[in-house]
This record gives C-alpha cells, sequence and structure tokens, in this order.
C-alpha cells in the first residue's frame, strides 16, 4: 500500500505541478510581454471568478473520492457540476459588470468559460482517482498543461495582443474538457460495462433535484472552500483600492508562490486522501494519526525550503521570471512564503478532516481566517501597502494552523472515546 501512495502521489505530483506551471508562465508572460495594467486587470477577474466557482463546485470532487459506499451515482455528480457551475458562470460575470468596471467583459466572460470547463474536467479526475486510474489523470492534465503553455507562447511570441494570449490558454481548456469527456466515458464503459446516460443529466431528477438535495447537505463545504479561498483573493482586492490595480497585480505575481506550492500539496493530499478514508471508516485511529503526522512534516519540509530560497535569492529570481518593478518585492515574497510553510501543514490536517467528514468545523476555521486576513489587511495595507498585505497573511495563517491542530486532535479523542 506504501508503494501505490508513493506512486500515485508522484503522478498526481506532476499533474498538478504541471497545471501550476501553466497558470505561472501566463502570468510571466503577461508582466514580461503585456503591461502592468493588463497583469491587474486578469488577477482582478480571477479574484472576482474563482470565488464565485468554489462556491458552485460543492467540492464535489472530494465527495466522489471519499463516498466508498457510493451515496450518489456519478451521473448525479455530473449533473450537479453542470447546473451550479452553469448558474456560477452568469452570476460571477454579473457580478464583475456590476462591481469593478475596470475589469473588460471579454476578460470576464473568457477567465469565466475557462473556470467552467475546468470544474468539468476536476469531476472526471476524482473519478479516476477513485478507481485508481492516476495514470490517466496526470496523463490529461498533463497533456492539456504542455498543449496550454505552447498556445501562450507561440501568441505570444506572433502578437502583442494581450486578449489573443489568454483566448488561446481557454481554447485549450475547451478542447480538453471534450477529450476528457470522451475518456471518461469509455474508461467507464470498460471498467464498469456501464454506459453513462448523458442525455439523463438534462432531466429534472439529475438537473434539479439531485444537485439541490447535494446543495442541501453540503454546502457548507463550498462556503468553506470560498473562504478559504479568500485569504488569497482579499488582500489583491485590498491593495487595488489603496495602491491602484497595477500595485494587485504585482502582489498577486507574488503571492502565486504561495498558490503553486499549495498545488503541490495537494496532489500529495489527493493521493492519500482514499487511503485516510479508508483509516476513517475501519477507526484506525492510530494510522488516520500516524499518516497525517507524516504528511505535515512534508508540507513543512517543502515550505520551510521555499522561505530559505526567498532569504537567499527572492529578488534575483523575481527579476528573473518577471521583471525588475515586481522584484522590488522580494521582502513580500519571504513573508508570503512564511504564510505558505504555515499553510502546506494544515492542509493535510484538512484532509484528515474530510475523511472524518468534520466539513463544518473547517467552514468555521477558514472563516476566522479570512477574518483575520481582511482586518489585518484593512490595517497595514493602507500604511505598509503590499508588505503589510503579506504580513496579514502570515498572522491569518498562525490562526488557522492552531485551530486546525486543535479541532483534529479534540474529534479523534472523541471518536476514540465512543469506540471504547
Amino acid at each position: 500500500m506504501s508503494s501505490n501512495l508513493a506512486k500515485n502521489s508522484i503522478l498526481t505530483l506532476l499533474a498538478n505541478l504541471s497545471f501550476s506551471l501553466t497558470n505561472w508562465l501566463l502570468l510571466v508572460v503577461i508582466a514580461k510581454v503585456y503591461d502592468a495594467a493588463f497583469l491587474g486587470q486578469f488577477v482582478l477577474a480571477l479574484s472576482i471568478l474563482s470565488p464565485v466557482f468554489l462556491l458552485s463546485s460543492l467540492k464535489l470532487r472530494t465527495l466522489i473520492v471519499v463516498d466508498v459506499d457510493t451515496e450518489y451515482s456519478i451521473e448525479q455528480y455530473l449533473g450537479t457540476r453542470l447546473l451550479l457551475s452553469s448558474i456560477g458562470l452568469i452570476l460571477s460575470i454579473l457580478l464583475g459588470i456590476s462591481f469593478f468596471n475596470n475589469v473588460s467583459f471579454s476578460l470576464l466572460l473568457l477567465i469565466g468559460v475557462y473556470k467552467w470547463c475546468d470544474s468539468w474536467c476536476e469531476l472526471f479526475y476524482a473519478y479516476y482517482h477513485r478507481i485508481g486510474r492516476f495514470d490517466t489523470a496526470t496523463f490529461s492534465q498533463c497533456g492539456r498543461s504542455v498543449l496550454s503553455m505552447s498556445v501562450i507562447l507561440i501568441i505570444a511570441l506572433i502578437s502583442d495582443s494581450a486578449i489573443l494570449m489568454v483566448s488561446g490558454w481557454v481554447a485549450t481548456t475547451v478542447v480538453f474538457s471534450i477529450v476528457d469527456t470522451v475518456i471518461f466515458t469509455n474508461l467507464r464503459r470498460r471498467g464498469e460495462s456501464v454506459s453513462t446516460n448523458w442525455i439523463s443529466l438534462l432531466s429534472v431528477q439529475y438537473a434539479v433535484r439531485t444537485p439541490l438535495r447535494i446543495l442541501k447537505k453540503y454546502y457548507t463545504l463550498s462556503i468553506s472552500l470560498v473562504v478559504g479561498a479568500l485569504f488569497v483573493y482579499i488582500p489583491n482586492f485590498v491593495i487595488e483600492k489603496y495602491s491602484g490595480i497595477e500595485a494587485a497585480g504585482e502582489f498577486a505575481a507574488v503571492s502565486y508562490f504561495l498558490i503553486a506550492g499549495g498545488l503541490l500539496i495537494h496532489s500529495v493530499s489527493q493521493a492519500s486522501s482514499p487511503r485516510l478514508a479508508v483509516f476513517a471508516k475501519q477507526e484506525n485511529w492510530k494510522g488516520l494519526i500516524t499518516l497525517t503526522f507524516k504528511m505535515c512534516l512534508i508540507g513543512a519540509a517543502i515550505g520551510v525550503s521555499g522561505v530559505i530560497v526567498a532569504l537567499v535569492a527572492g529578488k534575483f529570481f523575481l527579476e528573473l521570471f518577471y521583471n525588475p518593478e515586481i522584484a522590488l518585492l522580494s521582502e513580500e515574497l519571504t513573508w508570503v512564503l512564511v504564510a505558505a510553510a504555515i499553510r502546506y501543514i494544515y492542509i493535510f490536517i484538512g484532509t484528515a478532516m474530510n475523511a472524518l467528514k468534520q466539513f463544518h468545523t473547517q467552514t468555521y476555521i477558514y472563516a476566522v481566517g479570512t477574518l483575520c486576513v481582511l482586518v489585518a489587511c484593512l490595517f497595514w495595507v493602507p500604511e505598509y501597502g503590499s508588505l503589510g498585505a503579506a504580513k496579514a497573511m502570515v498572522f491569518a495563517t498562525c490562526m488557522e494552523c492552531i485551530l486546525f491542530g486543535f479541532f483534529f486532535w479534540r474529534n479523534v479523542k472523541i471518536k476514540e472515546k465512543a469506540h471504547d
């Protein structure tokens, strides 16, 4: 089992690494080839759309993996995603054009389409993981990333249109949403001898009743995801308010290292999630705690390594990858990576709490963290600018880490006593 976990972790790590590299390359190209104003628009558009799509996601990717008793069919999950993602697309665009006049409608629409297709592919990756086909998920994600990076670089070389470059990035995701649909259909037919009834997704049962039932039961998961994501996006909004859209874009380019590292950590957590779910079902609390502790050590090691690199060569790498203006934020980079190191530890505790189905608790913890980063940003950004935002992130992650550790330990002890 340990060898399978290691193999699956490597495959998932490779897939998520390719995904994060694609998105990071997009920021690099915008910063180097295009202007700071477009970078700011792009960042604000993501900051608007991402929380809305997380709210509509219901964390179905996790539910599919931990649903070992098959409470809902795959068609029910797909129908739920189809409805809620479509609603999310409409709401996010309306929100953007209503409250953010400095972000173009075309950019909002493009990123909205990207988010819709990406959320569709996400369910297929979760299904591949549940049936142990990590190789299929990795092949699809890496293929999509390679094509996306190629398109981004080619358009950046031949065109001075940033919108055209973003359009190419979106188009590759649209193509792979179709490719993954075909792969999923064939894999399910061969592996389970079941033909997916796509027409049924438009029925009242799958398109309305089931989504509402799942929404009622698991809406707190979406709230947890949103408040957790706002931790990253709130600093962008506050900086835009006090320092301008260009400053928001530059800080987002720096803080993306926290997001990219988080994707790597999540790749390991996704690979360990099925095993943690089995431990929880078997009430093997010692195994659950031991695996969680080992994963936390991995997160800490990755986080500390990032901080050391930032201290030694942060300014050099920022100028190398972005531009001299963003390189001036090297101190902000160090503080952001300190926050990342703390967050990488408790991400695994959250994965273990998912296995225990302690979803409500995580919502409250992330709400506290989001409130902390908001209040700290409002106090520190007007005086210290983006450095204040970076320090606010460290303060908030410290609070979240303490709360995650406390509630996880308490929940396990309660279950141990109930078992005895």
